[in-house]
């Protein structure tokens, strides 16, 4: 096995190698590369307990004129010339029947494969960071890749011990271009004041996501990000895809994130302060409190258990033709409705049926709640939340702070939530607010690269599980929360910000995949 560029890339994709039993030349040409690569080696080998691996490994400073590996695998930096110029020399070095991969994740493979006089063995063989602790690989197959040469791949990924799903040559593959809209769509909710960034990381975590977006764009550099974006969206074309004038400006200003010491944190003391929601009443008691719930199954039922698990009264009204069963007496109606379309009508008729001092939730993500508090007799008890698929799922539920909505009701509101044991954090009234937003664009890109081959909904959904961390696949998590549901909330984005954030005509595909009874 030969790899190219000693680099943190290039050394852990050998260490998987040689952990993998390989024989391993890697080429570096640079000797201040070559200490630095062999420090890391040293490192994450310890810490893998692999340090016999690293006697497999022998370092070279160019690539040899003639060499019987069966794989290369250049992992050179992101310059097209540059990585030509590798693959060129592979070429004349390597049999005619060695597999040459590229570790690119944003470069065409086809382009690359153009430069070689057998283009059918060239694939990409895309690794994430750090490589021998990751356990994806992309393999990207080029329109001139044989099957032949992609299925040595995938034997050569399992004796790597990795997970291999297969993308198409396409901009940004699987997990740069279906991650876009977590970095993209955050930057514009911070943009338009939706929280701040460490609020917003904290509702990101508290999704079941690892990292929030700002604290990940901080660690991966706010430069290498914004140039990741640029590429899928100049290869792409795809004005939702477009790189964010915030991220631009930051990086303008040497504001990369830890690396250099600050971006959206501070990192003085080489950590940044993160914000955990917590939910202050948590284990607390209603008291008795008569709480209806309006809606039928999913958020309905789990709002119903968790609070009377606090010693709430629950009413429950599962259909909206028996909203004349409400009691004037409760002091807190939750509205769930079915989530994908507006209800401003059965909120004034909630608002009409209630007494002064009752407060209604509604919510956030499918009704336009400034428009429906001009209707209201007391807009001033109306408050939004957002919760997407599940309330089990989702630790930290995002409560409008409104225009129009009372100090004492925004209050009552935490303590509600607070009694079912979820965290709140208050977010500027904004279509979306912020989970809603980008968790639903993230699904929605998932949609479109399906459309486009990109890859399987399986694939996809592997991928984003394993090289992104995320805590479901897209596709998945928008069964969960319902295509009609993802489509009302982008909807809603698109008539405030543009037709660009519209939703995917295939997202309705999900709720009749969901509905689909399971095989015996």
């Amino acid at each position: 096995m030969l790899v190219v560029g000693g680099g943190t890339m290039g050394a852990g994709i050998a260490l998987v190698g040689a952990r993998a039993g390989f024989q391993v030349e890697l080429v570096e040409p640079q000797t201040g590369a070559r200490e630095r690569g062999r420090e890391y080696l040293q490192r994450e080998a310890s810490r893998l307990e692999a340090t016999a691996a690293l006697d497999l490994i022998e370092w070279i400073e160019r690539v040899p004129l003639r060499s019987d590996a069966a794989l290369a695998v250049e992992a050179v930096p992101e310059r097209f010339e540059l990585k030509r110029e590798v693959f060129m020399a592979l070429a004349e070095s390597l049999s005619k029947d060695a597999l040459l991969a590229s570790n690119t994740s944003s470069l065409s493979i086809d382009e690359l494969a153009d430069v070689t006089p057998h283009p059918e063995r060239v694939l990409g063989l895309h690794f994430f960071n750090p490589a021998p602790r990751m356990e994806l690989v992309e393999i990207v197959r080029g329109d001139q890749t044989s099957d032949e040469a992609a299925q040595r791949a995938v034997a050569i990924v399992a004796r790597f011990g990795k997970t291999a799903v297969f993308a198409a040559d396409t901009p940004g593959f699987i997990v740069n271009r279906v991650a876009r809209p977590y970095y993209l769509q955050a930057l514009r909710a911070l943009e338009r004041g939706v929280a701040s960034a460490a609020e917003l990381d904290g509702l990101a975590r508290g999704a079941g996501f690892r990292m929030g977006p700002f604290e990940l764009m901080d660690l991966i550099g706010l430069d290498v990000n914004l140039a990741t974006s640029e590429s899928v969206y100049q290869r792409t074309g795809a004005k939702r895809l477009a790189p964010v004038e915030l991220q631009r400006e930051m990086v303008a200003q040497g504001l990369l994130g830890k690396k250099s010491g600050a971006g959206f944190y501070q990192y003085s003391n080489g950590r940044a302060q993160r914000f955990e929601p917590k939910a202050d009443a948590e284990g607390g008691d209603a008291g008795g409190e008569l709480i209806a719930i309006l809606g039928f199954g999913g958020v309905a039922d789990e709002l119903g258990e968790a609070l009377g698990s606090a010693n709430a009264e629950i009413a429950r009204i599962e259909n909206d033709e028996f909203i004349d069963q409400l009691s004037p007496d409760a002091t807190v109606v939750i509205d769930v409705g079915d989530g994908s379309s507006d209800r401003r009508e059965m909120l004034e008729e909630i608002d009409a049926a209630l007494g002064p001092d009752s407060v209604i939730f509604a919510d956030a993500y499918a009704t336009d709640l400034a428009a429906c508090a001009a209707h209201l007799r007391h807009p001033e008890r109306l408050v939004g939340y957002g919760i997407l698929g599940s309330l089990d799922g989702q630790q930290a539920v995002e409560i409008v702070d409104g225009e129009d909505v009372s100090d004492d009701a925004l209050e009552l509101a935490q303590e509600i939530f607070a009694l079912a044991g979820k965290a709140t954090v208050l977010v500027e009234d904004r279509p979306g607010l912020f989970l809603g937003r980008t968790v639903g664009s993230v699904v929605n890109e998932a949609m479109f690269a399906i459309a486009e081959h990109v890859a399987t909904p399986e694939d996809i959904d592997t991928a984003m599980r394993l090289g992104a961390n995320y805590p479901s696949g897209p596709v998945t998590w928008g069964r969960e929360i319902g295509g009609a549901r993802v489509a009302r909330i982008l909807s809603r984005l698109a008539e405030a910000e543009g037709e660009e954030f519209a939703p995917h005509r295939s997202l309705w595909v999900l709720d009749l995949e969901a509905a689909q009874p399971e095989e015996a």
